[in-house]
């Protein structure tokens, strides 16, 4: 039974290995995404093992091609999310009172906003570029990853050793850095896993209804082909697949390093 577990769990690693490999180093063997090589819709051939999409252009060559966007916006979106959530949570539960108030309705009104809402209002009045699309999962996840901290916070600040340390005469900034961050670093981190999942899927809702360039995207890919799923599904089904994988990655396997690196 052992076996299986480890089995499956490696299975499940290749995987995602696999499609992170593909998504951060798959423009590499990409040959012209652009270029068009048949007919609309051509089954899979010889120099086209996925067939053509739309245009005529290789399926393979733009899947290869089109997954990075997918995961390097999302990240560095994610990363300012987690650090502008983690220092306001910081400082509502620490210090409390008025600030505490102001960082709390401040979260309740961003988490009042529909996600896609904040997307769609941004890209029309913005237009799609990569701040775009940082600011809407800094205004949409930051307000989650503050309540986060904020609650460990409050859990943490009622600990002996955080009193001992004040009374002891160690500054604000010290019990924080000190005596608080170590202890709530796991449960933000783990969230930064759901976070990331969040910000993959608004930056493919974004391509998928048609913002962005031209270039090759798994989320466009899935728009622009969907008309003929039916003649060849691959182009598809394919960055259909690939984006779920990188999806689910990002949310469980963040959440399962975590938890082993800090066990």
């Amino acid at each position: 039974m052992r076996a299986a577990r480890w089995l499956l769990a490696g299975t499940a690693a290749a995987v995602v290995l696999f499609v992170l490999g593909v998504a951060l180093f798959g423009p590499l063997f990409a040959g012209e995404p652009e270029r068009i090589v048949g007919l609309p819709y051509s089954a899979p051939a010889a120099g086209s093992p996925l067939g053509t999409d739309s245009a005529g252009r290789d399926v393979l060559d733009r899947v290869l091609a089109g997954g990075r966007p997918l995961v390097a916006v999302p990240v560095v979106a994610t990363i300012l999310a987690t650090v502008l959530g983690l220092v306001l949570g910081l400082l509502g539960g620490y210090f409390a009172g008025i600030t505490d108030a102001v960082v709390s309705r401040l979260d309740y009104l961003l988490l009042g906003l529909p996600p896609v809402l904040i997307l769609l209002v941004l890209l029309h009045g913005w237009g799609y570029s990569a701040t775009t699309m940082i600011i809407v999962v800094v205004l949409t996840g930051t307000p989650f990853v503050s309540r986060v901290t904020r609650a460990e916070t409050l859990r943490a600040v009622e600990d002996g050793y955080v009193v001992a340390a004040y009374a002891g005469g160690d500054s604000h900034l010290s019990v924080i850095v000190r005596e608080i961050l170590p202890n709530i670093v796991r449960p933000v981190l783990a969230d930064f896993g759901t976070r990331l999942a969040i910000a993959v899927t608004l930056t493919a809702a974004a391509a998928f209804l048609g913002f962005g360039s031209s270039g090759p995207n798994w989320g466009a890919m899935i728009s622009q082909n969907v008309e003929g799923i039916q003649l060849t599904p691959w182009g598809v089904a394919v960055p259909a697949i690939l984006l779920g994988v990188l999806t689910v990655a990002a949310n469980l396997g963040i959440d399962r390093i975590v938890g082993r690196v800090l066990r």
